[in-house]
């Protein structure tokens, strides 16, 4: 039996809100080990990644799926933050990171924000990430990274906004418990938006789903049933 492995990088540098990603992952896990198909996978953790982490882990581990949780980033002329609730997003200016529009923050040696373009994510993915099949950046303003990437990997979760903290676990707990129940990638999707739904989070912005042209989200199932 051939286990899928899944790589959950989690940054959440200094000077950044706090983000409850122990509870992520933990979530995630237990949701895996509750799947009928929990021993088709390998949950695997790498906390206060740096950025030449990906590229290590990538070829490493030749994971089916990586899953970057943190912070993403918009321009001070972007989106207004309406309330102090915990975010996954960086405002700042764009010299900040030399005028790159879109990107993840890793942590640097130093344990601060170290920002990583989208183009330097989908060159990685490119250079090392032949085995992926699905990503999930669960951090703000990732749809950038998310259309890029579909040049190497069939189906990519991105945020187009901010999204809170909560929603973040939330999405994440629905649509991990639908991939280890041999649902397909477009079913596990819908659940993860529904227990956003579940949780009362109305107002917050949903998770995006982008999928290379060619593949079908409704066919992409990790673990078939072999009965």
């Amino acid at each position: 039996m051939k286990k899928h492995t899944i790589l959950f990088l989690a940054a959440n540098p200094l000077g950044t809100d706090r983000l409850a990603l122990d509870r992520e992952a933990h979530a995630i896990q237990s949701a895996l080990e509750r799947s009928g198909y929990r021993d088709w996978f390998e949950f695997v953790t790498k906390w206060a990644a740096e950025p030449l982490d990906l590229l290590h882990e990538l070829r490493k581990l030749k994971p089916t799926v990586v899953h970057f949780s943190g912070h993403g980033s918009q321009s001070a002329a972007g989106e207004h933050r309406p309330n102090q609730a915990l975010r996954r997003d960086i405002v700042t200016d764009l010299d900040f990171h030399g005028g790159e529009q879109g990107g993840l923050f890793f942590q640097s040696p130093d344990g601060r924000a170290q920002f990583v373009s989208a183009e330097a994510i989908e060159e990685t993915f490119g250079a090392a990430g032949a085995s992926v099949e699905l990503v999930v950046l669960n951090a703000c303003y990732s749809d950038v990274q998310a259309e890029a990437l579909l040049a190497h990997v069939a189906c990519v979760v991105g945020m187009g906004g901010a999204t809170h903290d909560h929603a973040a676990r939330s999405f994440a707990i629905g649509f991990y418990g639908g991939l280890g129940e041999s649902e397909s990638v477009a079913a596990a999707y819908k659940q993860g938006c529904a227990a956003i739904s579940l949780e009362g989070l109305h107002d917050v912005k949903r998770p995006q789903l982008r999928v290379r042209a060619g593949v079908d989200a409704n066919h992409l199932v990790l673990v078939a049933d072999p009965r």
